[in-house]
């Protein structure tokens, strides 16, 4: 069938991801090669190939690092498709390249602010509406977003974001909330410890070993907040497919990311944001791409709140089903990694047919 394709994967890291892929590229009847491209010549290790796939994700922050430069030069220089190719994957959790690249393509997403003046920011929190949602430029499951009530609160983020030590991601927990066990509240009482000796010397404490939450500094973000939306409604488009299911926030919370409280029953989605969503895939070119949609204002428009090439595979399984692009309902679960190998398969095969 495909015997003569060979497809690169980069090993992994603690997920089976990549597993599912290679399990789907051999019932393809692919060769699979595993891959060290954090090895000191990746490139030498793709010879013979006639695709990479690589499931980078967006900690420890080094791999970010690495997989980006890495697979342009193969995708771009080498001329040798990868997955996720730049067009799905440039922009992955960085929410400031996000902001630029959905109001560029004219995908409606809440009113974003970015500043990269302290003063700027300053001035506008003197006349903004609240509450405002502020957001670093990395972070998953509602990691590093808070709700900011007043210019005072807004004051105080947008010094922080401008200070010598900046912003270290964290979650941010909902109001009154306290370490949920005393394990995290004696961890979080050793760390304050350890800094001790580096405040006074105002120096910054010492990084782990892999950099999972950078700190952030001399930019503040900002974001439209959008009352009245008790869940958001993740879809997420592979190709011609786009599979569906809505999360409920956190008890006492505006955030549904990361709350594990999904509900797939397709009658409970709007169809107006599955047909959003392939036509927002269809303007960033992307291969696979989960959409995160809220609902805005009286017409309840549904706008994009966050987008994510990289999401929980057993969450889009759990689907009962999927809609195609005529928004027709095709009954029967798949992983995403068997969507992502058929499209990938066909593309490389497709390639070798032009003339």
């Amino acid at each position: 069938m495909n015997q003569d394709l060979q497809i690169g994967i980069q090993k992994p890291a603690g997920l089976n991801f990549a597993e599912r892929w290679a399990v789907a590229l051999e019932k393809s009847g692919c060769r699979v090669r595993w891959l060290d491209l954090l090895g000191t010549d990746p490139l030498s290790q793709i010879q013979g190939c006639d695709g990479i796939m690589w499931h980078w994700f967006h900690y420890p922050h080094e791999i970010r690092l690495a997989a980006l430069p890495i697979l342009r030069v193969i995708e771009e220089q080498l001329r040798i498709p990868v997955f996720p190719d730049m067009a799905t994957a440039w922009h992955y959790d960085d929410k400031i390249a996000q902001s630029y690249l959905l109001k560029a393509l004219n995908i409606p997403h809440p009113q974003t602010w970015v500043f990269w003046r302290k003063a700027d920011a300053l001035r506008w929190a003197e006349t903004a509406q609240y509450p405002v949602v502020a957001k670093l430029s990395g972070g998953a499951g509602s990691m590093n977003v808070r709700l900011l009530r007043s210019a005072k609160e807004a004051r105080q983020y947008v010094n922080a974001c401008f200070s010598g030590s900046g912003i270290v991601g964290r979650p941010a927990l909902p109001r009154g909330a306290l370490p949920a066990t005393w394990a995290r509240l004696k961890r979080a009482l050793k760390r304050a410890a350890q800094a001790g000796p580096y405040v006074l010397a105002n120096r910054f404490p010492a990084l782990p070993d892999q950099t999972y939450w950078m700190p952030q500094k001399n930019y503040a973000l900002f974001q439209e907040f959008l009352p009245d939306n008790a869940h958001d409604t993740r879809v997420t488009v592979i190709g011609n497919r786009a599979f569906a299911f809505r999360r409920f926030n956190r008890p006492n919370d505006f955030r549904a990311s990361g709350s594990g409280n999904l509900c797939v029953d397709p009658n409970g989605i709007d169809m107006r944001c599955i047909a959003a969503a392939f036509d927002a895939a269809a303007k960033l070119k992307s291969q696979s791409m989960a959409f995160d949609y809220l609902f805005r204002g009286a017409e309840r428009e549904p706008v994009v709140g966050e987008i994510s090439y990289c999401y929980a595979d057993w969450a889009v399984e759990s689907c009962p089903g999927h809609w195609d692009s005529n928004l027709t309902w095709h009954a029967g679960r798949m992983w995403p990694q068997e969507a992502h190998v058929e499209d990938f398969v066909a593309r490389i095969v497709g390639a070798r047919t032009l003339p």
